[in-house]
């Protein structure tokens, strides 16, 4: 450790030698890289495997952790530069922090999975109503903490924290005479005898609760979930890398061995942390850089493979596929598979098994979802012409289209709105203006406070021969356990199997816009359709574990 005196140095000059530059051009180096990949990240926040990450908490994180990495790493070249009381300030601050906003990044697969289950919950338990009345309480602060999401609740526990943290700092920084003249404990040492006793030991309770107690109750959580985003092996290689750091840096300057003095001369306690902390950035920023280069490759290939099969089936000769071998053949349709038609037909046949992909695996079944209201809600207003081709849509006098207004802002709100979608879709600006402006007015007027657990009756008013049923295999591509259901907002899941089945919350006296007609979602489906195309399908597809691929047409 350098050896510098309360008040800023002990008169020690910088070390330049081969293992001082070693360590900057590490930093120089790692910092270099984070930056790139930062850059990288942000440039691709709309992906599908950023976009369900906390892009600001996971850059903030980074930013803490490295600034204290960055001093560690310079302090053998800084030597009696580096004051005591600059290090007992910086890993007060930065490192609790960093090692807190991790925590709370850590637990946005558990704040997103449980989002997702939600939306599984009436395909996987459907004599299982969870939709029930939370007690409420007379504290409106109590009911708030209960409506908070984990992440919400881990946010809020760090600012909690990291206030303690700082008085606390403060209180042991204005009380011990190692930092300043006055003080009701301890005394002046020197630079070495400055960086140990009781003061330092709230610096590092982060670090150590975290990789000892917080890290290993996440894993265990977590235990079930086999995402595609490998967010469990993330937090163990963290956990593995960080378990060292807090007995290796007490080790480091509470011993008073000779050997550890000649380790601490080339390697200052806090590098202990470091090691941790690198860990810590890799996975915050390189792992979704990785999964957003390999998912550009599927889709890539996947692409290649489909506009490749095209091209062949529309020159193939009959002399040609006399020749070819039934092996072949069924190899070269593949392709087949993965193409828009083959999405075309799951969605409108039978979505299941593509929703528990997309929700347990992927964390994207928002979008399912929304293809399935959409196409639901597209089917009964078709239904209403099929039945009655005659129907006056202006005049409406059964109210149908006062009826499908109010089930489209129902939708809206649950998958497009931005401030009442737990989940809202991704989809371009202009779609999202466009959808504001015809359903946003509407959407004031519900009841923000009944809560997705609130009783909802079955809507009568529509005839049940105008609801869609979609119960038909898939026997031609993928076999699939079940049938669809599609899990409203605001419905049992044991009662409906459709978005027309719940009772839409606004009035009868609401207005409905002039440009409100069944084409009111069509940009909107068909670029979730697209996005769904070109991530979620191939994966899915590729995944051995929800499908089995029929060589049978």
């Amino acid at each position: 450790m350098a050896s510098t005196r309360p008040e800023g140095n002990d008169g020690g000059a910088p070390i330049f030698d081969s293992l001082a530059k070693f360590y900057v051009s590490v930093a120089i180096i790692w910092t270099s890289a984070l930056l790139a990949g930062s850059v990288f990240l942000f440039a691709n926040r709309h992906e599908q495997c950023i976009r369900i990450r906390n892009l600001r908490l996971m850059l903030s994180t980074v930013a803490c952790l490295h600034v204290y990495w960055i001093l560690c790493m310079v302090a053998y070249s800084m030597g009696g530069k580096y004051p005591c009381v600059a290090e007992y300030w910086v890993m007060s601050i930065y490192l609790p922090l960093g090692i807190a906003l991790f925590q709370a990044n850590s637990m946005q697969l558990l704040s997103v999975f449980g989002i997702q289950e939600k939306l599984l919950l009436a395909a996987n338990h459907p004599h299982r109503s969870s939709l029930v009345d939370r007690p409420k309480s007379s504290n409106r602060y109590l009911d708030r903490w209960r409506r908070w999401n984990l992440v919400q609740r881990t946010e809020f526990g760090i600012v909690v924290g990291m206030i303690v943290q700082v008085f606390l700092s403060l209180s042991i920084f204005l009380s011990s005479r190692k930092f300043q003249s006055f003080g009701t404990f301890s005394e002046h040492v020197s630079a070495e005898e400055c960086r140990r006793g009781p003061e330092w030991i709230p610096s590092i309770l982060w670090q150590l609760v975290w990789s000892w107690i917080f890290a290993p109750y996440v894993l265990w959580r977590i235990r079930n979930i086999h995402d595609i985003h490998h967010w469990r092996r993330q937090i163990t290689c963290c956990l593995i890398a960080a378990l060292p750091g807090s007995p290796m840096w007490f080790a480091a300057l509470y011993s008073s061995t000779k050997t550890w003095e000649v380790i601490n001369r080339y390697w200052v306690p806090a590098l202990w942390f470091a090691p941790g902390i690198m860990a810590m950035e890799a996975v915050t920023i390189f792992f979704p850089c990785y999964e957003v280069f390999t998912s550009r490759k599927q889709r890539n290939r996947i692409l290649g493979e489909l506009q490749a099969w095209d091209e062949r089936k529309a020159t193939a000769t009959d002399e040609l596929e006399s020749r070819t071998s039934r092996s072949q053949s069924e190899t070269s349709r593949m392709p087949e598979i993965y193409s828009r038609n083959a999405l075309e037909r799951c969605l409108a046949e039978d979505s299941s098994a593509l929703l528990r992909f997309a929700a347990a695996k992927e964390f994207s079944g928002e979008n399912i979802i929304f293809l399935n209201y959409v196409r639901d809600w597209k089917a009964a207003w078709a239904k209403v012409t099929e039945l009655d081709p005659e129907y006056d849509w202006k005049r409406d006098p059964q109210y149908h289209r006062l009826f499908f207004f109010k089930i489209a802002v129902e939708i809206h709100a649950a998958c497009v709105d931005l401030n009442t979608a737990e989940f809202p879709i991704n989809i371009e600006s202009r779609t999202y203006s466009d959808l504001m402006d015809m359903f946003s007015e509407a959407a004031l007027a519900l009841d923000h406070s009944s809560q997705r657990e609130s009783n909802i009756r079955t809507y009568r008013n529509l005839p049940d021969s105008l609801v869609p049923s979609h119960r038909k295999k898939l026997s031609s591509i993928i076999t699939v356990e079940e049938d669809t259901y599609a899990l409203c907002l605001n419905a049992y899941p044991h009662e409906t199997k459709s978005i027309m089945h719940i009772e839409p919350r606004l009035s009868d006296s609401v207005m409905v816009p002039l440009s409100f007609t069944v084409h009111a979602f069509d940009q909107a489906e068909r670029s979730v359709k697209h996005l769904v195309f070109t991530n979620t399908w191939p994966k899915f597809i590729d995944s051995s574990s929800t499908m089995s691929i029929h060589s049978k047409s």
